[in-house]
């Protein structure tokens, strides 16, 4: 190479003229920090990848060129300094033959060399000269530190008290200290503000801290809490600590209201501590599992090994590697080197053995990215897919077995390291012969439907001396057994690989957390630094375009747009943002711990939340007495109820029992242990949180505990000012396996009670409460209070199976009473007698009883001709809509918010079934609330016009008639362009009466139909919808389409039309066609779609 030493600035260094390179490259260490000009250069490296430099002008002295020349500094470059094919330079055969070194550069060369001698040869000489460099550095001084901007604290003693007087956040610090009370936490800590020469003061006392050290507080006013947390963080002698260091320093002596969160927000907004956060730090998203592969070579990976060293005897000293999705079957190849041409040349040569995959999985190396490998995946038709960039845990299959093949050539070639490549084939074959962990069968095996033949298997043989018979077949019995051997070797690989990548998905999920960014956002992004790619650092922020996938996300850096997955991004938090938003907000403390209801009175907040909580009573407060008898009943009829609730008075009060038919059971998927950190309940109702746990525990339904289950409550507010403790089990539901237990169907009760003359309805006390918890699995209820820790004796409200097990035990309890229905604890008796319903009652009386279950009195409803339940009133064979819930819809407000748009659609929907045709009306009303319509939208007429429509449809709706098995139902459909529709009725007195509307918008493949197609669509469509009625008995389908009569019977040639005549011919029906204005409920409903 053409090698020559020359002279930076009179150092000698060693001189690499370069004709490939277009720049002159210097190492960095040989240059002064005056040389550098301030800018930045791009240069392509010998890899492709393009890197910033920075500029720097020196003076050289070689035999190539003599001058002043402007290069690039580098780490670490192969020489000293390399010179291109700048303008003057000599060629790399022709250096100058009469070149000689400036006299004083030689002198100092000299001299330094002598020294560097000495210096080798003994390490106890001092140094005695001084270099030019190290006078001209000792000459500039030390340079200053960087330090955060000077504060201002030019501010005198009246400012602060003027700022005190003033500030609207500390009104409560002061009308603490003018009244001089004294606060106690649920910790011990006591607290009290006072003046003291007219300085408002905070006195804080902890046994937790410093040994219940006494601390005096300056309470600091809302304009100087950024000076305090500026210096107190950001300031040289602060050290940039974290939140807790930060605040424990602020808090030795000043204090405000919402102190620990300012601080918090603020340590949280540091540009410095955002950008130098440890990689590890940041949590990793929940792991997206890959698309499972069942053909083989439908999907491959490819990956590049190397530079490896040596290089071998044959020059290659890069592999490329190929893995297949679905068997693991592995394929590497040496290479000389890594053009686009070679690369692409190999991997053609790989399909010829194997087939042409469908996609490829790459990572973003040009070789991979080039429009000729483009070209050739246009050609083939392969689609290819990229990973993000530093994120190779996508195309982690290949990975994983790149570390793999060099683990084995590094072991197998260790005596002769330069034959490598030599190696590959028979390591290859080693790999495929293994079984792989999360297929459980080899590559072979999956590939060629067989065990092959490998150095074990020869090894028995001659051992073992056997001899296998081969056996004969014919060819069409090979290939059956080679098919079915081959699906049912895949069909296990497939259960293995589910299992396996769940497995790993649990374990890597449990330090995971699921982080979203939406447009917009501001994010910091890993990558390598300028100096070395190896070394990562956070740059940016940049800004967030759009959600690609799962985890990998669009950004915008500084005008070209890059995607990255979500574990190399991390949130920024613009301080300026927090200081603005902190300014339009008027909040100043937060209550976490309360939930609070929409369109909430705010005159009830004046009343006292220690009256309003819901306690219960230790004794009874209802009776028999208290039960809503029927007061039209005969005085016969009322002499009948008083005794039978004379007779049972002892379930009827408003105290729960404590039933031995059934124990809630809690079966959990994980015996890791749920802890919640508690909510902090605001002292203001902490006396009436101790009142109910004390309630609780006389009435035996909670007591002590030492589980290390955990889960915490909330105080939730109801609409009527009362309160609720409610416990928060949502972590626990997450573990807890499922129980399948079947619920009761609302529409199968009320197609029983069409004929009853008589209803009653029981409301059990506390329902859940009347369930024992299973001792063994009363740990796993504990939840945490400023009083300790509880744990339930009774089935709380919120776990998950809860549901569940109050079922099963009511359908233990009614089994066999065919006048009796539940949902949940809500029992309706419903008789067409007298002295069935009288009967009825008694029984179910005398099964509460026998269960030890409460009814509450005030609850009850007894003997009606109509009643309530579950939303709908019934009686007289017909059902229509609550009336609170239809005046709860009529006062509506219009919505503003999704949410509330989605609580409108929730309330009317559950009443769809009396509103003709409401899907298509509601349409304008759901569209608002599908992903990507801001929260805020606007409100246009259709909107207001749907919203209006929906309320009158509803609040004038027909009545509907209860279903009667015992009548024959009749199905009525009709089609148009858009849209089909269909009206259930059944005839009464002559009449027909609607039972149930029903109607569908067409999809847009189905607006091909033709007009038959579309008519006999539209009675499959009812059919399905209404199976519940119609399945197992006879029934009329009425249709304004002629042809439609003879669908039972004709012959059809369309293929689609045979399927669902076949579909049909499990349903007992005959066809009648009617006139086109009889038809006039399915018509209406399909027309206006």
């Amino acid at each position: 190479m053409p090698v020559h030493f020359g002279y930076i600035s009179g150092k000698r260094v060693q001189v690499l003229r370069d004709s490939g390179c277009t720049s002159v490259v210097v190492k960095e260490n040989l240059i002064s920090p005056s040389q550098l000009t301030g800018e930045n250069r791009s240069c392509v490296l010998i890899d492709r990848t393009i890197r910033n430099f920075p500029e720097a002008v020196i003076d050289i002295d070689t035999p190539f060129y003599t001058g002043k020349v402007t290069a690039l500094v580098m780490q670490n470059p192969v020489f000293d300094l390399i010179i291109g094919n700048i303008h003057g330079a000599r060629d790399k055969l022709d250096p100058d033959p009469e070149w000689n070194p400036k006299i004083a550069s030689s002198e100092n060369f000299h001299m330094s060399d002598c020294f560097s001698d000495c210096m080798e040869e003994t390490d106890h000489i001092l140094q005695s000269v001084q270099t030019r460099n190290q006078k001209k550095k000792e000459a500039q001084g030390l340079k200053s530190l960087k330090v955060s901007p000077t504060l201002n604290l030019d501010v005198s003693v009246q400012d602060i008290k003027t700022a005190q007087s003033h500030d609207e956040t500390l009104v409560i610090c002061r009308k603490n200290a003018e009244s001089e009370k004294k606060l106690l936490s649920g910790t011990n800590n006591i607290s009290w503000f006072y003046y003291e020469n007219g300085l408002l003061f905070r006195k804080f006392q902890s046994p937790k801290i410093n040994d219940n050290k006494l601390f005096n507080q300056l309470v600091v006013p809302k304009q100087y809490r950024q000076t305090v947390m500026k210096l107190a963080h950001d300031c040289i002698l602060s050290g940039h600590l974290g939140t807790k260091k930060t605040t424990d320093r602020v808090l030795s002596s000043f204090y405000w209201p919402g102190i620990q969160s300012d601080i918090s927000m603020y340590c949280k907004s540091c540009d410095v501590c955002q950008r130098t956060l440890p990689k590890g730090r940041v949590q990793r998203v929940p792991l997206v599992p890959m698309p499972l592969i069942d053909t083989p070579f439908e999907r491959v990976a490819v990956d590049l090994v190397g530079p490896i060293a040596p290089i071998t005897d044959r020059g290659n000293r890069y592999i490329l590697t190929l893995v297949d999705y679905s068997t693991r079957y592995p394929e590497a190849v040496a290479l000389k080197s890594i053009e686009t041409e070679r690369v692409a040349e190999a991997l053609v040569d790989m399909f010829t053995r194997v087939g042409i995959p469908k996609e490829i999985l790459s990572d973003m190396g040009t070789q991979f990215t080039s429009s000729l490998m483009k070209e050739i995946g246009r050609l083939l038709s392969i689609k290819q897919l990229n990973t993000t960039p530093y994120h190779p845990a996508c195309n982690g299959l290949v990975e994983k077995f790149n570390g793999t093949l060099k683990q084995m050539l590094r072991r197998m070639s260790a005596e002769r390291p330069k034959d490598w490549d030599r190696y590959l084939p028979a390591l290859l074959f080693a790999y495929r012969e293994a079984p792989q962990e999360s297929l459980g069968f080899s590559p072979f095996e999956l590939l060629y439907g067989r065990t092959v033949r490998g150095p074990i298997s020869v090894l028995r043989e001659i051992w073992t001396n056997e001899e296998h018979e081969p056996d004969v077949k014919t060819t069409y019995q090979y290939v059956l057994d080679l098919k079915e051997r081959l699906a049912s070797t895949c069909e296990m690989a497939q259960k293995e690989l589910k299992k396996s990548s769940a497995r790993y998905k649990k374990y890597y999920d449990k330090k995971s957390k699921r982080r979203i960014f939406v447009p917009n956002d501001k994010v910091l992004i890993l990558l390598p630094t300028d100096k070395n790619k190896l070394l990562m650092q956070w740059k940016g922020p940049y800004n967030v375009v759009e959600r690609k996938g799962v985890a990998d996300y669009r950004i915008d850096m500084d005008g070209k747009v890059k995607t990255f997955h979500a574990n190399l991004l991390k949130k920024y938090t613009d301080r300026n943002q927090m200081l603005l938003s902190e300014a339009k907000s008027d909040r100043v403390t937060l209550a976490c711990a309360i939930i609070e209801p929409e369109n909430r009175d705010p005159s009830e907040l004046s009343l006292n939340q220690e009256e309003l909580l819901n306690i219960l009573p230790l004794k009874a407060s209802e009776t028999y007495k208290d039960v809503d008898v029927s007061v039209k009943l005969s005085p016969e009829q009322k002499n009948d109820i008083d005794s039978v609730l004379l007779e049972f008075q002892d379930i009827l009060t408003d105290l729960p029992g404590r039933t031995s038919v059934a124990q809630h059971e809690i079966h959990l998927t994980t015996d890791d242990p749920i802890t919640n950190r508690p909510y902090q309940v605001p002292f203001a109702l902490r006396d009436s949180v101790r009142n109910e746990i004390k309630q609780m525990l006389k009435m035996d339904i909670i007591e002590p505990s030492e589980s290390p289950y955990a889960s915490s409550i909330v105080v939730a507010k109801k609409l009527d000012g009362s309160l609720r403790i409610c416990v928060d089990f949502r972590k626990l539901n997450t573990i807890t396996v499922f129980d399948a237990e079947p619920m009761p169907d609302p529409d199968e009760i009320f197609s029983k009670i069409s004929k009853s003359q008589y209803f009653t309805k029981i409301d059990l006390c506390k329902g859940y409460w009347q369930i024992a918890m299973n001792p063994e699995h009363k740990d796993l209820t504990s939840f945490v209070t400023p009083d300790g820790l509880f744990r339930f004796k009774v089935m709380p409200f919120g776990l998950k199976n809860a549901p569940a097990t109050f079922n099963r035990m009511m359908r233990v309890i009614l089994k066999g009473l065919a006048y009796t229905d539940s949902f949940l604890d809500d029992i309706l008796l419903h008789t067409e007698t007298w002295v069935d319903h009288v009967t009825e009652l008694r029984e179910v009386f005398q099964r509460l009883r026998e269960a030890n279950l409460n009814a509450k009195p005030s609850k009850c409803v007894v003997a009606y001709k109509r009643l309530e339940y579950l939303g709908h009133t019934v009686g007289d064979g017909t059902i229509t809509p609550n009336d609170k819930k239809l005046e709860a819809i009529r006062n509506a407000p219009r919505p503003e918010t999704k949410k509330q748009i989605r609580s409108f659609l929730g309330l009317i929907g559950f009443y769809r079934k009396f509103v003709p045709n409401f899907a298509a009306v509601a349409v304008p009303l759901t569209d608002l609330t599908r992903k990507g319509v801001p929260n805020k939208f606007e409100w246009k007429l259709e909107h207001e016009s749907a919203f209006q429509k929906l309320k009158s449809m509803l609040i004038h709706s027909p009545v509907l008639r209860l279903p009667d098995l015992s009548k024959t139902f009749i199905v009525r459909s009709d089609a148009s362009d858009y849209g089909i529709g269909s009206v259930l009725l059944q005839e009464h007195d002559g009449n027909k009466f609607p039972v149930a509307y029903a109607s569908k918008k067409l999809s847009v493949h189905e607006r091909g139909y033709s007009v038959i197609e579309k008519e006999c669509l539209a009675i499959v469509w009812a059919l399905e919808k209404f199976q519940l009625y119609l399945y197992g008995r006879a029934f009329v389908i009425e249709t304004d389409h002629q042809p439609l009569t003879y669908l039972s019977k004709a012959k059809v040639s369309n293929g689609r039309l045979m399927r669902w005549a076949l579909f049909l011919q499990s349903y007992h029906f005959r066809c009648v066609s009617i006139k086109g204005s009889d038809n006039f409920g399915a018509d209406f409903l399909s027309r206006h779609v």
